[in-house]
Order: C-alpha cells, then structure tokens, then sequence
C-alpha cells in the first residue's frame, strides 16, 4: 500500500529521490547501494562549510589577481616622461601628478596608453570567459573548472614579471590570461552552490564567499603595497610572485579537500549529507545538455534580472573605478589617506552583508518571507540607500568627515547583492545557474569599462563638484530605473528552460518510476 503525503515514510523516499539525484547528477554507479555510499567516517568540520572556505578563499585570490597591477604597476613603470608629457597637454591633471611623485619610478618606459591597457586587460579576458567558463561547469564539473581556471590564473600571474621586462604588450597577453582564468570563478561557485548548500543557508554562505572579493581587494591593496616598498624579490615582482604561488598552493589544497557533491564525498557524515539533500528537496538535479538560447532570449524574468543585476553593479563599478579618484582629485586627499578611505567600504561591506545573510536564512527557513520578497527587498535596500548616500554628498560639497561617512554608508550594503540579484540566478535556472551566472556577469563587467570613461566624458577633467554631480546623477537614475524594472518583472519561481528540456523531463519522470519501484529494494539489502 502506498503511503500516505505527509507520512515519515513518504518523507524517507523523498530523501533516497533526491539522493539519486545526487547520483545521478554527479555520474555516480546506480547499482552502487546508497547506503554503502553514505557509510563514512563522521569528522568535526561540515563539509559544506569547508567548500565555502574554499570557495572564499578562491574569490580572495581571483580579485587580487585583478587589483593587484593597480598598486604594482606604479613602482613598475618610469612616470617622469609620462606626467610631463601630459602636464603639456592638460594642466588639469596637476593633482595626479603630485600623486605619483609620492611613490618610486619603476624603470620600464611605458607610455600611458600602454599602462591604460595593461590595467584593462584582465577584463577582456573575463569577457571572453564568462559564459564559457560556467557552461564548462555544468558539463564537467565545478570542481575540476575552478581548479582548472585558478592554475591558469596563477601561472599567468607568475609570467607577469618576465613578461613585463621582455616587451609589454607580451605583459598585456598575459593580463588577457588572468582574466580568462579570473572569470569563470563566480559562476563556478554559484553552480557549485546549487549542490552542496541547502536553501535555508544560502543567503550566509553566498554571502560569505562573495565577501572574498571585498576582503581580497583590502589584502591585495595592502600587501601589494608593502611589497613593492621592498627589495625582496625585486621589489615589484614580489607581488606577482607570491600571488601567483598562493595560487598553485590553492589548487593542491582544493583537489584534496573539495568534491564535485556531497554524494560523492568520502568522508561525509550521514547527518550532513541528510541535511544537504532535505535543504534542496525543491531542486532536483539534470544536466541539460543542450542550451536553450530561443526560450532565454525571451524570458522576461531573466530580462528583467539581467537589468537589475547590470544596475546593481553599477553601483560596485563606481566604487572600484572612480570613488578614489573622487576622493583625490576633488577632496585633495593625501595617497596614504585616499588608499585607507577608498578600501573602508570594500572592507565593510563584507561584514555587514556576512551580519545581514544570517536572519535573512532564518526568516526564509521558517517561511517568514518569500524568496523573491528577500531577493527584491534586498535590491530594493541597497538602491535607496546607496542613492541616497550619493545625493548627499552632492550636498556636502568638500567637507571631507561628512563625504567619506556617505561614501561609506553608500557602499556598506553593497554585497547585498548577494542574497539580492546574485542569488536570483539560481532560483530561476537551478540547472543551469553557471550559464546564467556567467551572462550576468558579462553585464556586470561592463560597468567597470563605462563608469571611467563617463566620468572623463562629463567632468572633461575638470575636478569640480558641479561637474562630478553629473556623475552622480547619471549613477542615481541608472540604478533607480534599472531595480524599478527588476522589481516589477523579476520572478524568483523556476523557469521550464532552468530546469530540464521537455526531452529531459520525459525521461526523467520515466526513471523516477521506475526507481520508485527498484530503489527500496537496493537500500533494504546494502550488503
């Protein structure tokens, strides 16, 4: 007799269902019993929180390896034929010039266009290898994809300093490398998150490997500095050294201690892994083999993502790209001051995010509030307030205390994209999240290419408050209109085109009947 919805007994199967998933999903043997597969030693650290350190720590290096030129590059290149060729043409660049005179020459005789490509590269890289990167995953898995685009990162970062004495646009090339290996990272992680991290504890563990990136660019910042200060190693090829080698390092540690899922994890515990697969009961797992371009181009809830998550991260383009140059050119601050105030809000961000995800898991866990209400409510909080730190700083005008606590106060809850736009990608193509991640982040890139440019466009260098309140009018509109749209036509529900192809499904709803039938049977006699 069947058993009743509801039973302990129904509850039970549902568990082995998803456990076969799992298997199915990972390439594991059917015939294998799974409780054989689950007999495994138990050991004090969850498995699921080891990946997120990981994953975290696997942010921190991707980002350094992005910010780190940023510092080693004035110690790299001779600046003296460089600022006064451009002093002749645009006297308004006095106060960049000051800044450079603060720190040594390096000695290779780069023109400042080469520098500005030097800078740019990585982000062609990155948007070569988005998509790519997070499609890969899904077929061959996050695991070997993230070890995989690490190394490339990290030995590319090891032929910086070759690279950059033997001819610069050979360094360029191996920018380009960096951001090929750099790229993919984000949608390796939040595909990967869709395995080992159940719902109710989503929003802490997104946002705490998400806040790799914000601590990774505080550390680069800082180390890269102090190194390039020294003569260890040459100085300025230290940082590239060291980083590059933390890299390989990283990807021994991760071959040992991470796995694809938990159902293939050797030394998890039985709780745990019970406790994975009930958290991600509403997901069930199927590799789609084949894209579905026609369905996504026209998916109004990925469209109208796609905006929200493009003005979401306007909003971090702004702080990565320009918020110290404002502070330096308009303000007059020092470099040494500048350095420390423009890493502050990197810095909070992540705590704050990390302090905010937890009774954001809570609420969701006791079904307090919805997915799409944390997912909207989330972009919703960090628009008003970071669009309303920027309309008071057109306010405040050079008062330096008032500017840098709005500077702050508009960047804090920046990381609440996490739990916000970021997270959205998974609820609506749980299947195929690496894809979709690695689209949105292809928009997300963008702004980090606009963002300097618009601002050369409407201040045409003139380091004026009147003119930056152009800027950050333009930035209050973009961002006000593109959550406007996202909040309107977003949708958190699963898409038929995430989930599985109508191939798929068929075939799928054949093998749970006939699993339905065969599974009890293969766990009543492990032996």
């Amino acid at each position: 007799m069947a058993p009743a919805y509801g039973t302990c007994q129904e509850h039970t199967k549902n568990i082995e269902r998803n456990m076969r998933d799992y298997s199915r999903s990972s390439g594991i043997d059917q015939s294998t019993p799974l409780i054989i597969r689950r007999r495994v030693t138990t050991y004090f650290i969850p498995k699921r929180f080891i990946f997120s350190f990981l994953a975290f720590t696997a942010g921190c290096l991707a980002v350094s390896y992005n910010v780190n030129i940023s510092i080693a590059i004035v110690s790299m290149v001779n600046h003296n034929v460089a600022t006064s060729n451009n002093s002749k043409h645009n006297e308004s660049k006095d106060a960049f010039v000051e800044f450079l005179e603060e720190v040594p020459n390096g000695h290779l005789p780069w023109s400042a266009n080469i520098e500005s490509f030097a800078l740019g590269a990585v982000y062609f890289g990155q948007l070569v290898s988005f998509i790519p990167g997070g499609r890969m995953a899904e077929l061959y898995g996050g695991k070997r994809m993230i070890i995989l685009c690490t190394l490339v990162s990290s030995l590319a970062t090891l032929l910086l300093p070759v690279a950059a004495n033997f001819n610069p646009y050979a360094f360029i090339l191996a920018r380009v490398g960096v951001g090929l290996g750099t790229g993919p990272i984000i949608p390796i992680i939040f595909y990967m998150l869709n395995k080992w991290i159940p719902e109710h504890e989503r929003s802490f563990h997104a946002s705490f490997i998400l806040s790799g990136y914000g601590i990774g660019s505080f550390l680069a910042v800082i180390v890269s500095g102090s190194l390039c200060g020294t003569t260890f190693l040459g100085g300025w090829p230290s940082v590239f050294y060291i980083g590059g080698l933390s890299g390989v390092m990283w990807c021994f540690t991760c071959a040992y201690f991470m796995h694809e899922s938990p159902d293939i994890h050797p030394r998890i515990s039985e709780e745990e892994f019970r406790t994975i697969v009930t958290g991600l009961e509403g997901n069930k797992k199927e590799r789609i083999q084949s894209i579905p371009w026609k369905h996504m181009i026209f998916s109004v809830p990925l469209w109208a993502l796609a905006i929200g998550f493009f003005g979401q991260f306007w909003l971090l383009g702004f702080f990565s790209t320009v918020h110290a140059l404002y502070m330096g050119t308009v303000l007059k601050l020092p470099m040494s001051t500048n350095g420390i105030l423009s890493c502050l809000p990197h810095l909070l961000r992540a705590f704050a995010t990390c302090l905010a995800s937890y009774p954001v898991d809570l609420l969701l866990k006791r079904q307090v509030v919805s997915k799409g209400f944390v997912r909207k409510g989330a972009t919703v909080i960090n628009t008003v307030v970071s669009c309303g730190a920027f309309l008071g700083i057109t306010y405040v005008g050079r008062d330096i205390t008032s500017t840098t606590i709005l500077f702050i106060l508009g960047g804090v809850l920046g990381e609440f994209v996490t739990f916000g736009v970021c997270l959205a990608g998974n609820d609506i193509a749980p299947n195929l999240s690496g894809t979709v991640s690695g689209i949105l982040n292809i928009l997300g890139v963008f702004p980090f290419f606009v963002i300097p440019a618009l601002v050369g466009w409407m201040t045409q260098f003139q380091n004026t408050i009147e003119e930056w309140k152009k800027v950050f009018y333009t930035t209050i509109l973009i961002v006000s209109i593109s959550t406007l749209i996202f909040v309107i036509f977003g949708d958190s529900d699963p898409q038929p085109w995430g989930v599985a192809s109508v191939k798929s499904k068929s075939k799928d709803e054949n093998t749970e009947v006939s699993e339905t039938e065969t599974g009890p049977k293969a766990i009543e006699n492990p032996a």
